[in-house]
């Protein structure tokens, strides 16, 4: 298990011991807190653990979005227990106050190390390097495969996120090329060109006009031979954000939404390779 599965782990097993022992001890907890009965903490004991399963599916899938979700329902917690203790509004006895805030903090060590794992969340080799990498196998000749993908001038007309596209300068490795989407405009530099193999492009991040928080981007497209007439092709996004809160708090969204672009993109491809 890596950071983000044992801490959403021990997430789940302190959700569901706390919602059991509501339901199971709803009038000894009333007792201890010293309030009316009724079925406050029979409700919160079935969120508790219905919150529990939310937490136990994402052990297994990890999802940026829905990580984030259940860290921020962490620190909402927290929040409410704040105000619950500092200003006692329902007239909670003293051990109750106690069970609060402890109940509170190992909410809070939990939620930290939910945030530390999903700050992780597809680190490369280096900290805080991010890399996303997206594969399609295709029927077509590699000769075929690569003038579709390799026609960078027109990527545009392909990946949904960009508006234009156009070559300024050079051609193959030290080409320099301008893209745009909306009133945003940048331009990147081929760093590597194997004819028939792969190419990548790394983006001018730090021209002052750069729009997106990301302090580094390079692409990589390759093209590898299965058979005669079958290829896969891979994409490969290397980025850093400029601050590290946007791992936590950026990340998922851009994760959710870039996946979707690389996923039109793809096909896109595939329908140029496989319908000439």
């Amino acid at each position: 298990m890596n950071t983000l599965q044992k801490s959403l782990t021990a997430n789940a097993i302190f959700s569901i011991l706390n919602g059991a022992l509501l339901l199971t001890f709803q009038k000894k907890v009333e007792q201890i807190f010293k309030i009316e009965p009724s079925n406050f903490f029979f409700i919160l004991g079935i969120l508790l653990i219905f919150f529990a399963l939310t937490i136990i599916i994402e052990v297994k899938k990890q999802r940026a979005l829905a990580v984030l979700w259940i860290i921020i329902q962490d620190a909402l917690w927290v929040i409410a227990s704040s105000i619950l203790l500092l200003f006692n509004p329902f007239y909670i006895s003293a051990e109750g106050n106690i069970i609060i805030a402890l109940i509170a903090l190992v909410v809070l060590v939990l939620g930290y190390g939910q945030a530390k794992g999903l700050a992780r969340m597809d680190e490369g080799s280096k900290k805080g390097l991010k890399v996303f990498k997206f594969k399609r196998k295709v029927h077509g000749s590699k000769s075929k495969v690569w003038k579709v993908i390799s026609d960078v001038a027109n990527y545009h007309e392909v990946a949904p996120n960009i508006d234009d596209s156009k070559v300024i300068s050079g051609e193959k490795k030290g080409m320099v090329r301008s893209c745009s989407h909306g009133k945003d405009s940048w331009t990147e530099t081929c760093t590597l060109w194997e004819d028939e193999k792969q190419y990548s492009f790394i983006v001018n991040t730090k021209a002052p006009d750069y729009p997106y928080p990301l302090r580094s981007l390079k692409g990589t497209w390759i093209v590898d031979t299965i058979s005669s007439n079958e290829n896969e092709i891979t994409m490969i996004f290397e980025f850093e954000y400029k601050k590290a809160i946007q791992n936590i708090l950026v990340h998922p969204l851009m994760k959710y939404k870039f996946t979707k672009v690389c996923k039109e993109l793809l096909d896109n491809w595939q329908k140029m390779i496989e319908s000439e």
